[in-house]
């Protein structure tokens, strides 16, 4: 399914600065919530988390943010090593983060790919019935897709319309490596699945 079909309501123009400053202050909060992780790994796989991630993904329908344009690749660069400078902190085992976006930038993916095996992960706490919710501007869900445990959060009214979230995260453990894929804006669930198995099956894992 092609990225821009999807773009539904997202906005125009460059996002790069607001977006990416977004991820580095945000992927430690986002990974934060994990439960402790058993850093254990195949013994037979010594890749380095960094060497994971892919050049390009989804058949070139996201793309590293420093190759889009010159201008940002140092910044691109920073809020990288800054994410995977915190991460690898935090868990105290190797933690490797890359930016990547669509072309025209109107959607913008942080991948993080962690040395070890994560479990639960909540942005917001766990769900509530919707019900509960009825007068909150947004709405969000939790849900298995495919192999991977996917959050999405959506204004209410583009809930009711079944578009796309503003937001979304899936999370998958393969071959004692943690996937994380963190999507903004306008990228399904079932398309941010979709790259964590790209991740995946370009790093030979699984």
């Amino acid at each position: 399914m092609p990225l821009r079909s999807t773009l539904a309501g997202a906005a125009t123009g460059v996002l790069l600065l607001g977006g990416v400053f977004g991820f580095a202050v945000g992927l430690p909060e986002w990974t934060g919530d994990e439960a402790s992780a058993d850093t254990s790994q195949d013994e037979a796989d010594t890749t380095p988390v960094a060497d994971l991630l892919p050049d390009q993904l989804l058949n070139g329908g996201l793309v590293p943010i420093a190759s889009i344009d010159p201008q940002f690749k140092d910044l691109a660069a920073q809020v990288a090593k800054y994410g995977s400078d915190k991460l690898t902190d935090a868990f105290g085992t190797d933690v490797a983060v890359g930016i990547y976006a669509t072309p025209n930038m109107q959607a913008q993916v942080a991948v993080t790919v962690y040395d070890g095996e994560s479990g639960l992960f909540l942005q917001d706490g766990p769900p509530v019935p919707p019900e509960m919710s009825a007068n909150s501007q947004t709405e969000s869900d939790v849900q298995k897709v495919g192999d991977s445990v996917c959050i999405g959060q959506w204004q209410t009214q583009a809930k009711a319309k079944d578009q796309p979230p503003f937001q979304a995260q899936c999370q998958r453990v393969v071959d004692g490596r943690t996937i994380n894929v963190y999507a903004a804006p306008g990228i399904s669930l079932e398309q941010a699945a979709q790259i964590i198995d790209d991740v995946a099956k370009q790093g030979g894992l699984g």
